[in-house]
């Protein structure tokens, strides 16, 4: 028994010593396994503190100007001045009108695509005049990723109102005024002021339409009558064109100057002669449907938004 007891020891030992070196080689993983966790979990913060500049409402992107205009025989279109952010998306439009006509636009049929969203712009409708260049700022304020690095405008919605038409068969209108309003179709002519003097007769008409489509107003087709039967044109050199809506009343100037010698105006009856001063015509649709693409410029939007 006594000469064992040393194999016991050496056996106790040798347990003590594998228990030792095993809880020795496991600190060191420990150590790896905690650090790693300390760095995975530092790692996540920092990624969760750390904002995209896109996030913020003020973040901008700029877009290049379009380089091809969209041109049709009607009206002429160029695109600029994009910009977006996170709430809103807008450009500019210059129209050009190739036609002796009015032109009727209408921005709410345009179609704005951005990355798969289709827009339509709460845009009122407007006139261009014949051969008028007019520009419009296109603003959309409210969808969804308007955020986008490019965007596309698909136009439509316009239409041509001709200056021919079917003239108002309105009566002649007599000076001075036995009656200060008169009647003819969907037209209606009120007489607001009145001067005559030997050298000039100045007349004041308020014109108003009622009717569902269009009134062309020509001031310079307006004339009158002497007496004796002789005609003199209006000679109010400021007149001009008028487009009416539904509803829409105009007031218009008509000037006379008629030499002394043929009659004292201060004291004559005088007839004015409407003509086709009032036509009534219709808005026609024609089809454009072309679109543009607005590109993102990176480096401008870049160096706007440091």
């Amino acid at each position: 028994m006594a000469g064992n007891l040393p194999l016991i020891g050496v056996i106790v030992v040798n347990k003590h010593l594998k228990f030792f070196k095993h809880q020795t080689m496991k600190q060191p993983i420990l150590a790896l396994v905690i650090a790693a966790f300390t760095i995975s979990i530092t790692s996540s913060y920092a990624q969760k503190g750390k904002k995209d500049p896109k996030d913020n409402p003020k973040y901008t992107n700029y877009y290049v100007d379009v380089e091809d205009a969209i041109e049709a025989k009607e009206v002429v279109m160029e695109f600029s001045n994009g910009v977006s952010r996170l709430d809103m998306l807008k450009f500019k439009t210059k129209f050009t009108n190739n036609t002796n006509d009015f032109l009727l636009i209408e921005p709410d049929k345009f179609t704005i695509s951005t990355d798969g969203v289709e827009h339509n712009p709460k845009e009122k409708s407007f006139i261009l005049d014949p051969n008028e260049k007019k520009s419009k700022t296109i603003d959309l304020k409210e969808g969804e990723n308007l955020l986008a690095n490019e965007f596309e405008v698909t136009v439509t919605g316009f239409s041509r109102i001709s200056l021919d038409g079917t003239p108002a068969q309105m009566e002649q209108f007599r000076l001075p005024a036995t009656e200060n309003v008169m009647k003819a179709g969907n037209f209606e002519v009120n007489l607001k002021n009145l001067k005559q003097e030997t050298k000039e007769t100045w007349a004041r008409f308020e014109i108003k339409y009622k009717g569902d489509d269009y009134a062309i107003i020509d001031p310079s087709r307006i004339s009158v009558l002497t007496e004796a039967g002789e005609k003199y044109a209006n000679d109010d050199r400021k007149s001009k064109t008028i487009l009416l809506e539904k509803g829409d009343s105009k007031t218009i100037n008509a000037i006379f100057h008629i030499p002394a010698k043929v009659v004292d105006m201060q004291f004559a009856k005088l007839f004015v002669q409407w003509g086709e001063c009032m036509i009534e015509t219709k808005a026609v649709p024609f089809d454009v449907d072309e679109s543009v693409t607005f590109e993102l410029d990176e480096a401008l939007t870049a160096d706007k938004n440091k």
